[in-house]
């Protein structure tokens, strides 16, 4: 082949025109030479992905990165937070192929470079691979660090934009008549828009969450009553009327426990309102391969809406109400009751 180079980017344009079949031809052929070898193994891992093979794409990733371990700089551009990111060797991670939801072995089914998402921790490695339970429609990582929450360096500031949000989350549960009490519990408080949109409101607040900056901000800016405590962990000698997991349940490794805690800590008459990524859900059958959930590296948790109301129905709560997230996009938002 003369010019393997322009070969190499005609097959990148088949690629990207979605004409997968043509540019895994050409891929394969370039794969024999060396300088262009770690770059054809790239993104035959991405063709591999799409067709249904996660298993060949987890291997041909990696075998992209042991080769060139700076290929990052090479694939995606100079502004890109991974830019300057360098392989060294696979970090050693918990590893779960049993599904958290009812136990099953579940299988691979997609595997993403974790490297390409908008913002990439180096605690991570670089390549993401997603089980799928077929007993419960259920997503869940394969392989994540042991202390997940130790590694969310990121910092926020309360965005004022949200606080109309939160307000028409706790107006639906009102007029609903889903609770009716003004306590509300906030697990994760994140920039704290919630528990500062719900205290204007009238509601009495309390949040936790496992950084300690997020509950030192809400304390020490805002004046609200947090604690720094896994969820759980957490025990209380009281219940609260409203409880808040806003884009919690995908971030723990057992999230039937965290519903049964939740249980314990709402009130008879109370509701849990719950927001989480679907993976079924209407933006992420547009979007596909390029839904950015995919590649998020803090969760660990990929729910459809059938996995999540088997884990909730699990834990004698009832979804009351199921509305498409207008904070994020691929997200459900569920109001849940006890079971009378």
């Amino acid at each position: 082949m003369k010019n393997p180079v322009e070969k190499f980017n005609e097959a990148t344009t088949l690629l990207n025109e979605g004409k997968l079949e043509e540019a895994l031809e050409l891929f394969l052929k370039l794969e024999q030479y060396t300088e262009i070898s770690p770059f054809c193994n790239y993104c035959i891992a991405k063709i591999s992905n799409m067709i249904g093979e996660p298993e060949a794409a987890y291997d041909l990733y990696y075998k992209a990165f042991t080769a060139m371990p700076n290929i990052t700089s090479k694939m995606l551009g100079e502004g890109h937070t991974s830019f300057n990111y360098v392989f060294k060797g696979k970090k050693d991670e918990k590893v779960n192929t049993l599904c958290p939801i009812c136990g099953e072995e579940s299988k691979p089914h997609w595997c993403y470079p974790l490297v390409e998402a908008a913002w990439y921790n180096e605690f991570f490695n670089p390549v993401r691979m997603w089980m799928y339970c077929e007993h419960c429609n259920h997503m869940f990582a394969r392989e994540f660090p042991e202390k997940l929450f130790l590694y969310n360096t990121g910092a926020r500031s309360a965005n004022p934009v949200y606080f109309s949000y939160y307000s028409n989350v706790l107006a639906s549960i009102r007029r609903g008549g889903f609770a009716t009490g003004m306590s509300l519990f906030e697990v994760g408080v994140g920039a704290c828009e919630c528990l500062l949109a719900a205290r204007e409101i009238g509601y009495e607040t309390f949040g936790i969450d496992v950084i300690e900056r997020h509950v030192e901000d809400a304390k020490n800016k805002y004046g609200l009553d947090a604690l720094a405590v896994d969820f759980l962990e957490f025990e209380a000698d009281r219940k609260w009327d409203v409880i808040i997991m806003g884009d919690v349940l995908e971030h723990v490794s057992d999230p039937d426990m965290a519903l049964k805690k939740a249980y314990s800590l709402l009130s008879d008459n109370g509701a849990v309102w719950i927001s989480t990524p679907t993976f079924e859900s209407a933006f992420s059958c547009v979007v596909g391969h390029d839904d950015v959930m995919r590649r998020q590296q803090f969760h660990l948790n990929y729910f459809s809406r059938e996995s999540l109301y088997i884990l909730l129905e699990r834990n004698n709560l009832v979804p009351v109400d199921y509305q498409i997230s207008a904070h994020f996009n691929g997200s459900m938002e569920i109001i849940a009751v006890k079971d009378a």
